[in-house]
């Protein structure tokens, strides 16, 4: 097992576009197509073995040194391409698949599974370099029992807190249940002390999804895809831990205003000393450092509703899948058997700063994100959206939108699951 003392120092904007883009695709609208910048590796040495074509979302500057080290070591050149995530990749994917012109090798989003129904993606299933494969990261990989994409990696998202503002009440670290992290909320803001922010205006719930990740993992499951099967509703499954959420708005620990600050100004309130803890995620580490270098802070999964249930939001990387119609197979199967070699997910940690999640490959990082990293690698993760087999964009639309209202204080929380069945019922009629 090998490893990289050098891996995730700080985490560069494409993870950060990755994860607000699978948060908000829907809000931040738009699916236009990009056009994608094309070049091409270093070329194949000693001829005749030909070349893999690779449509990625992550930078040349990102994949330059694992591709340089995938044709070291096979021979094989690689014709390289790229779109930004989330709505230019993903329409630029779709329509060069459509169009038969779609390279060897492409990453294979949440919101573009609809693409293995179609016949666009090779079936994985049983190949050997899959089993170094987180079991959150081949889930996510998964449809219908059939295993489509190799992902190496995942994110982790938590509650930062201010470490001298908590030691102002007393506490030295998050408590191990919700309630107790509501009681811990009463008396920072008893103190005067602007207890907790989740970003609601860009639609960012971070403590609601681990609090969701850890209500389910505990009380029989996830319920996904029994909810879009038709043998569960979200207000069967969703509302005891969603209304257990809102008490921070509907006690008044979190103010209303904070519907009006967009993500970067909650980092910066943080920064600021002006609130005591954020949902917060690995990318966020660096503009908290840069800020303020001499705030002390730690990043903790999110306490559960029973006592030792903290969870973590987040969810696996999109991962590397071949074209069902490649026009080099074997090169495209070669590519991906060389993705799940610790050689190559050494490499692409250090360029891309990503939490890899391999088996047979044991990362470092710093201090700093190492909680997240832990979080991420132990499989103990959940985004909703991206479990959701269909209608993510517009059923996250309509759960922000009803979010917001109910921080303003004119939707009830229990309305809200409730509403969400209403919208998936109305989706699916269409």
């Amino acid at each position: 097992m090998s490893i990289n003392h050098n891996d995730n120092s700080t985490p560069p904007l494409s993870r950060r576009r990755f994860v607000q883009g699978s948060l908000m695709a829907a809000i931040l609208g738009g699916t236009g197509l990009g056009a994608a910048a094309c070049s091409t590796s270093t070329a194949a040495s000693g001829g005749g073995k030909g070349s893999v074509s690779f449509f990625s979302w992550d930078t040349q500057t990102v994949m330059k040194p694992v591709l340089d080290l995938f044709t070291k070591q096979t021979g094989t050149g690689v014709s390289f391409s790229y779109a930004p995530p989330v709505p230019q990749y993903v329409s630029t994917l779709q329509t060069r698949l459509q169009a038969h012109t779609g390279a060897d090798v492409f990453i294979l989003t949440a919101e573009d599974k609809q693409l293995v129904g179609g016949g666009f993606v090779k079936d994985l299933t049983g190949q050997k370099f899959l089993d170094p494969m987180n079991s959150a990261n081949k889930d996510f990989m998964t449809v219908d029992g059939k295993v489509y994409g190799l992902s190496i990696s995942s994110w982790a998202g938590g509650i930062m807190y201010n470490k001298d503002l908590l030691a102002k009440v007393g506490a030295d670290a998050l408590p191990d249940s919700w309630d107790g992290f509501l009681k811990l909320c009463g008396k920072l803001k008893d103190k005067g002390i602007a207890p907790y922010y989740d970003s609601a205006h860009d639609g960012n719930f971070m403590a609601l999804w681990g609090l969701l990740g850890g209500y389910f993992d505990g009380h029989g499951g996830f319920p996904d895809a029994d909810i879009f099967a038709g043998k569960a509703t979200f207000a069967d499954t969703w509302t005891e831990p969603l209304v257990a959420y809102c008490k921070l708005y509907t006690e008044k620990l979190t103010p209303k205003s904070v519907v009006g600050l967009t993500s970067d100004q909650v980092v910066s309130e943080f920064a600021n000393g002006r609130v005591a803890m954020f949902g917060a995620g690995t990318w966020n580490v660096p503009t908290v450092q840069k800020s303020a270098p001499h705030l002390s802070f730690q990043t903790e999964a999110i306490p559960g509703i029973d006592k030792g249930t903290s969870y973590w939001t987040g969810a696996a990387s999109p991962g590397y899948a071949i074209n069902a119609k490649a026009k080099n197979p074997e090169a495209a199967l070669k590519f991906l058997q060389f993705m799940a070699s610790p050689a190559a997910v050494g490499a692409y940690g250090k360029s891309s700063g990503a939490i890899t999640t391999t088996s047979t490959y044991t990362p470092s990082f710093a201090a700093s994100i190492t909680n997240q990293a832990l979080g991420a690698r132990s499989g103990k993760i959940y985004l909703p959206v991206v479990a959701w087999p269909r209608h993510s964009n517009e059923l996250i639309q309509e759960f922000n939108t009803q979010m917001q209202q109910m921080v303003q204080g004119s939707v009830k929380p229990q309305d809200i699951p409730a509403a969400l069945d209403k919208k998936l019922k109305q989706l699916d009629a269409k």
